[in-house]
């Protein structure tokens, strides 16, 4: 009996691996499949924008015969295929090519530490909200501390009203300016001397998503504290905190776990309006510059590499949520 137990628990171990790699296989395919449309778009798009990028470099002074070179020299005299099939040739070679604004520059090796910086204030941001939303979401789960939860819910409601750019205006002038707690703008640019500047803006940009995971959190909890099995395991004896932490917390994990997964997007738009606030080197940054310049180059790799971001994290959230529910991986492949 204990054999044919331990094979049907291999079985059905294996199978759940299988769904698992069908799924990641699917999602690799997605996830190549939007990286196309997204060069294509974005190729499609910067070309159709009136402007050339010579004459933005050489200037308006600049001669007819001058710019007339320059645009032969950096191939934008070519036909529409002919320069899309050079970019594809690029990228299918692991390159993004070369700035046309900073001549020598390689587009990856300029929008990279950018792209860790916003990245960067991503993260502080959802540690943030992770660390206090999911506690505070707990707090009125069993129907205790009610007052706190009120209070709680009207302040994450508050949050949702301000505008991100407007909250980091609020921290700026009164935790940098005023308490003198941290520096009001600017990148040290090595670690971990960066996290003096990292702090405040990732402040500001979980006002944006700390609410959102307090409101998620907190309504799943409630749902999943009102189940038969929670009032069971109180009945048997159980500590409040045991079954929040047992019962309730893995149960209220799944949608935080979508929320935040398919809202990078939303959190790149975020920390971008923050940067400008906070005046930090980050991806937007590269992007209005590269715009106002008609770097073709420097558009494409941000819009690729943000596109990149954003279907790997939906990759990692999926793969994430059928670790935690292996039915989505059955389902899904």
């Amino acid at each position: 009996m204990a054999f044919a137990g331990t094979k049907e628990m291999r079985r059905t171990a294996s199978t759940r691996w299988a769904s698992l790699m069908r799924l990641f296989l699917i999602r690799l395919a997605q996830m190549l499949l939007v990286a196309v449309v997204v060069v294509l778009v974005a190729f499609l798009l910067v070309r159709l924008v009136p402007g050339n990028p010579a004459q933005a470099i050489l200037g308006l002074r600049a001669s007819p015969k001058a710019v007339a070179a320059l645009t032969k020299e950096m191939g934008l005299d070519r036909s529409l295929p002919s320069q899309l099939a050079l970019e594809f040739d690029r990228l299918l070679h692991g390159s993004l090519g070369a700035s046309l604004a900073q001549p020598g520059q390689s587009v990856l090796g300029l929008i990279a530490p950018h792209l860790l910086t916003t990245l960067s204030v991503i993260a502080c941001a959802l540690a943030y909200s992770l660390v206090v939303g999911i506690p505070a979401a707990l707090i009125g789960a069993l129907g205790r501390f009610r007052l706190i939860d009120r209070l709680l819910t009207t302040l994450a409601m508050i949050l949702l009203a301000l505008p991100p750019f407007l909250l980091g205006l609020v921290l700026l002038l009164v935790a940098s300016l005023k308490l003198h707690l941290a520096p009001a703008g600017g990148w040290a640019g090595s670690w971990p001397a960066n996290l003096r500047y990292l702090w405040l803006p990732g402040l500001a940009l979980a006002g944006f998503v700390g609410p959102l995971i307090f409101r998620t959190a907190r309504r799943a909890a409630r749902d999943a504290a009102a189940q038969d099995f929670v009032e069971a395991a109180l009945a048997r004896g159980l500590s409040e905190p045991r079954v929040l932490l047992r019962h309730v917390l893995p149960n209220a994990s799944l949608p935080v776990i979508t929320l935040v997964g398919f809202n990078v997007g939303a959190l790149l738009a975020g920390a971008v309006v923050i940067e400008a606030v906070f005046a930090l080197p980050g991806i937007g940054t590269d992007l209005v510059n590269a715009v106002a310049a008609r770097d073709y180059p420097v558009i494409q790799g941000v819009a690729l590499l943000t596109g990149l971001v954003v279907v790997t994290a939906n990759l990692l959230t999926d793969l994430l949520y059928a670790l935690v529910d292996p039915r989505i991986a059955r389902r899904d492949s």
